[in-house]
């Protein structure tokens, strides 16, 4: 058996994206398939939103659409224009060299943004990753990273890579999606962001791409080998897709309703770009609900857990601190953008 299948698709709609990323994440560590590289492409014109951040609006709206990735961190533009990958692994150091097992969560993005790096070197670029979420070419962002890892420990590592189009004309694509402004973005120019079709002075086929993404990581990982999706595969894909649709997952991170309770709104600007946190009080002083939103990466177990944690507790730096410190001062959990730890207490405790 291969150490990783590598699945190209260049036409993944993103309701089957994220059925399919749904649908591996059990299968792989459940062992009942071999981890995964999926390289897609989408055929129409998305903003990919960030799996905590606030968003009541439409799917889509003026020609462009709307999904809620698996994975935190900005919103990016995807779908036309855009390559994606998502790589699906047993645990966040699968495949990885045994020195590597000890990792730390921000070290992560550093070691599989690697496949990206070297295949962007084959085609003739020679980009960096500086840390954080970004790849960039001579200082102008080019790609976005992010990851999550589910209960069972399993990972998704996914990137958005600009083809023809960059981060500078996402705006313009939010605009007209989401014209109150609700959703956090920085603005970008093309002095800060950049895309392959500009640097390389042509324009790069999708199949010429993913070859290049997929020896990398061949480079990376090791042994791979290439496959189409299962007849199964593209059925859960399509059924878990239709099944998060439904659920209401795209509006999934709203404020928190608690008609008695007042609410304290706090907000930072972070790493990645905004953080806010909102609690809900009982008239009592106790917290009702917690709710974090925003622009970070973190595993969403942790996340329910710190929101878990606070509930029914007094708002106070001193539990806000312990729930805090005992949520994610341990390597089983992770926040990434915040900073340090006493941001976020001082974010949640209104403190700022």
């Amino acid at each position: 058996m291969a150490v990783l299948d590598v699945i190209v698709a260049p036409a993944l709609a993103s309701r089957e994206l994220i059925g399919l990323e749904s649908h591996l994440l059990d299968a792989i560590v459940a062992r009942r398939t071999p981890p995964a590289l999926i390289i897609y492409a989408s055929p129409a014109s998305y903003i990919s939103i960030g799996r905590y951040h606030l968003y009541a609006g439409a799917a889509e709206r003026a020609g462009i659409g709307a999904f809620r990735r698996l994975t935190g961190g900005r919103v990016a533009g995807a779908g036309v224009g855009w390559l994606g990958l998502a790589l699906i692994l047993p645990n966040r150091t699968a495949l990885l060299e045994e020195d590597t097992a000890r990792l730390k969560p921000d070290q992560i993005m550093n070691r599989y943004a690697r496949g990206i790096l070297a295949g962007l070197r084959s085609l003739g670029l020679d980009c960096f990753y500086p840390g954080r979420d970004a790849i960039t070419f001579e200082h102008r962002e080019i790609a976005m990273c992010s990851f999550e890892t589910d209960a069972s420990g399993a990972m998704l590592f996914e990137s958005m890579l600009a083809m023809n189009r960059g981060m500078e004309e996402t705006v313009h694509d939010l605009e007209r999606i989401d014209p109150e402004g609700a959703l956090p973005f920085q603005m970008y120019t093309p002095e800060s962001a950049t895309n392959l079709a500009r640097e390389l002075r042509r324009e790069v086929a999708f199949d010429e791409l993913a070859e290049a993404l997929a020896a990398g990581y061949q480079g990376l990982l090791g042994e791979t080998q290439r496959r189409k999706l299962s007849e199964s595969e593209s059925a859960e894909a399509a059924s878990r897709g239709r099944a998060l649709v439904s659920s209401g997952w795209l509006n999934d991170r709203m404020r928190t309703a608690h008609p008695s309770a007042a609410c304290k709104k706090s907000r930072i600007t972070a790493q990645l770009g905004a953080i806010e946190a909102e609690v809900a009080l009982e008239p009592d002083g106790t917290i009702a609900a917690a709710t974090l939103c925003g622009d970070f990466i973190a595993n969403s177990s942790g996340i329910a857990e710190l929101e878990t944690e606070l509930r029914g507790k007094r708002l106070d730096l001193g539990t806000v601190s312990r729930a805090v410190t005992k949520t994610f001062a341990h390597d089983g959990n992770f926040i990434l953008g915040a900073g340090d730890l006493s941001n976020l207490v001082s974010l949640i405790a209104g403190v700022i």
